[in-house]
């Protein structure tokens, strides 16, 4: 008679303590407020945000050196500009305004007027709380938004010279690196040789679009897409044509760490991370 409600007890059971575990394993993130995006590139011409909270660490940091040698004019100096950056928190970022606490600036200047450098210290760890607060929280997700890289309005030539987009030249480039292994594998070494020189340039076009983005810093454009690339790709084609298959299958595994691995470490996972988190 009671079997079939002690079944349904135990799968509601069950159940809620499933819908536990999963809760558990959920994370909520908050997003920055959008009011951020206008101090940062490339809606602003220079990163402000940025420069701001750089100078506010500087100032503190003054402050902080300068009461350990008691010196009063230099304190009031960094003072006044540690007052204007921290007030300008709340200016650029109305969302904020209750992040911040401009109670301890006038209580900060009563101390450095006094010369209570142990209430100096204090109160400059309290206002950097407000800091630490704010970037626990916020940080990680602004860093992802603002400072990472983005591929929609990046175009790269094909080798019919038309633009095209970033992930439609990865598609190709991965089809390109396959046929290179598959026509080795199969000792056609014709075919692996004629897709290895369309391998190489492709990633001469690939190399043309770093400018884009690193304008006139030719170091990363040199580390990944540089000489050593040109200086394998060029031992693979000697390998290939004289049938050195493993030596062959050797060098497109360095090529791949060279290039795909250097490239998605330092750019894809952050672009990827950024896309997630503003779809």
């Amino acid at each position: 008679m009671y079997k079939l409600p002690v079944i349904v007890f135990s799968l509601t059971s069950l159940l809620f303590v499933a819908d536990l575990s999963i809760a558990k394993d959920t994370t909520t993130l908050q997003l920055p407020p959008e009011s951020l995006s206008q101090w940062y590139k490339p809606e602003n011409k220079r990163q402000v945000w940025l420069h701001t909270m750089f100078r506010l660490r500087r100032s503190m940091q003054a402050i902080e050196s300068y009461a350990a040698d008691n010196n009063q004019p230099n304190m009031n100096k960094w003072f006044t500009k540690l007052e204007q950056d921290y007030l300008k928190i709340s200016e650029m970022v109305p969302e904020w305004k209750n992040e911040i606490k401009p109670r301890l600036l006038p209580e900060l200047q009563l101390f450095i007027d006094s010369g209570d450098t142990p209430r100096i210290r204090k109160t400059l760890q309290m206002i950097q709380r407000t800091c630490n607060d704010c970037h626990d929280k916020y940080q990680p997700l602004a860093t992802a938004i603002y400072r990472s890289p983005g591929y929609d309005k990046i175009k790269i030539k094909d080798l019919n010279g038309k633009a095209s987009n970033y992930d439609d030249q990865m598609e190709e480039l991965s089809r390109t690196v396959n046929h290179v292994l598959i026509a080795l594998e199969d000792n056609r070494n014709d075919h692996a040789l004629q897709a290895s020189k369309k391998l190489g340039q492709q990633l001469n076009l690939l190399g043309d679009s770093c400018q884009q983005c690193h304008k006139d810093d030719p170091v990363p454009q040199e580390r990944i897409l540089g000489t050593g690339l040109k200086k394998k790709l060029n031992s693979l084609q000697a390998d290939i044509k004289n049938n050195r298959v493993k030596e062959s299958r050797k060098l497109m595994g360095e090529i791949g760490v060279m290039v795909c691995a250097r490239c998605h470490n330092t750019h894809r996972i952050l672009s990827d991370l950024r896309n997630t988190l503003l779809d």
